[in-house]
């Protein structure tokens, strides 16, 4: 699998992929989906600051129509599914340049397509660097595509009304799940076992999301079709790297690639 990194503003893409090739194709689609947002942005700036789904009439490019979609069925605002809408678009555009297998992060929002299993790692905030280990996916072939998204009230720079490290959703598009997740999140208020069972039953009644995973302090719960939950040790260099990152990033806390 090839490797390759790139950001611009607030958009950063870690890209393996079985094409090389199809890498590039990744990054333009990437970068033509950025301005697309970007016009909308400038047309109707409720589709940036709205917190709640909106309408907006007539055809709308991919990116566009992900991100309105995925608001209406998590009952939240398009931009939470900016990130995810993003990454969605960006594997896809690989898959049609050639690639079989390939897997994008865009700030911790994750899609894959692909027919080989995939494992990634959850970054939940700086304990994760105390312990040198962190929670991880198997992803197995049979369930891609997939998109794993997650949200958090304890890191980053993004709207969340709740108190959770990180709640992760799964669906088959990476923007579904990235405005799920904040719409769990959302509901993760309180004590922390009261708080989760909230998130979860808001997970239940999300259509379109497979699963949720969520993480608080100690305390974890989970609903739907999980991937199989594994422990992994990478480079401490990469959890440093993910907590300057996460710690500082615009999308917060979430899944990333493991290198090895």
């Amino acid at each position: 699998m090839h490797y390759q990194s790139w950001s611009y503003r607030e958009t950063r893409l870690n890209i393996k992929c079985d094409e090389e090739r199809a890498i590039d194709s990744a990054i333009h689609a990437a970068i033509l989906a950025r301005s697309d947002v970007e016009r909308y942005v400038g047309l109707h700036p409720e589709f940036r600051w709205s917190l709640e789904p909106i309408d907006l009439p007539g055809s709308h490019p991919r990116v566009i129509d992900l991100m309105l979609r995925a608001a209406r069925v998590a009952g939240v605002g398009p931009f939470a599914a900016v990130a995810g809408a993003i990454a969605q678009v960006a594997a896809e555009a690989a898959v049609s340049a050639g690639a079989k297998n390939v897997i994008v992060e865009n700030g911790g929002d994750i899609a894959i397509i692909g027919n080989r299993d995939f494992r990634i790692g959850i970054f939940p905030g700086p304990s994760a660097v105390e312990r040198g280990s962190v929670l991880g996916f198997h992803i197995l072939a049979g369930d891609l595509p997939m998109g794993v998204c997650t949200s958090s009230g304890t890191l980053g720079h993004s709207i969340s009304f709740g108190d959770a490290d990180a709640v992760v959703a799964f669906a088959r598009d990476a923007a579904t799940a990235d405005a799920a997740a904040t719409s769990i999140a959302n509901e993760v208020r309180g004590a922390p076992r009261e708080s989760i069972e909230r998130g979860l039953s808001r997970a239940r009644s999300i259509e379109g999301i497979s699963g949720c995973f969520i993480i608080r302090g100690n305390e974890v719960g989970r609903w739907g079709s999980v991937p199989e939950v594994i422990e992994v040790s990478p480079d401490s260099r990469e959890l440093t790297r993910k907590w300057h990152e996460y710690g500082t990033s615009y999308l917060g806390a979430g899944p990333f690639i493991l290198r090895r």
